[in-house]
């Protein structure tokens, strides 16, 4: 015999859409964060190319030119680049310190839509366990009822056989 329709199928539907939500917006949560990281990868590694190219700059500051001569403009003018790498430098450690906030804050949300998918799969479990409860308990009603069915038909044997046997 088939179970009657759950009286509580809408909730248990919406609490399985909201498990999907929170699966879907933690798998979204977590590719974020991983963009987030690349991008300081990013960030990190051109900076790192910034210093090496002024560490560079810095061994070439007092090498004579092509035609063997070293003037004070060209050692102005090669100062002035390696400055200029340096406050290139201090852009870039400052937008890997804003990169850095952008995967802190990529972190907690992954680690919120953690929380949420478990809050939602607790909702889920609660409801799917009330269904089997109550399939349970319909299946001990119907079991009774056969029995009690069975009861009556045994009964109604008896009394025909013992009332043809009187006669």
């Amino acid at each position: 015999m088939k179970p009657p329709r759950y009286p509580l199928q809408a909730a248990l539907q919406q609490r399985e859409a909201a498990k999907e939500d929170s699966k879907r917006a933690l798998a979204e949560a977590i590719q974020a964060l991983d963009r987030e990281e690349a991008r300081l990868r990013e960030r990190e590694a051109a900076r790192e190319a910034l210093r090496a190219d002024r560490e560079e700059r810095r061994r070439h500051l007092y090498d004579p030119d092509e035609k063997g001569l070293l003037s004070i403009p060209t050692i102005e003018r090669r100062t002035e680049g390696i400055r200029y790498l340096e406050g290139k430098i201090e852009e870039a450690g400052r937008a890997i310190a804003a990169q850095k906030q952008a995967v802190a804050r990529a972190e907690a949300r992954v680690e919120a839509s953690r929380a949420g998918l478990v809050e939602a799969d607790k909702a889920l479990k609660a409801v799917e366990k009330h269904h089997e409860s109550w399939l349970a308990d319909w299946q001990k009603e119907i079991a009774r009822k056969e029995q009690r069915q069975s009861e009556e038909v045994v009964l109604a044997r008896f009394v025909a056989e013992t009332g043809d046997e009187r006669q």
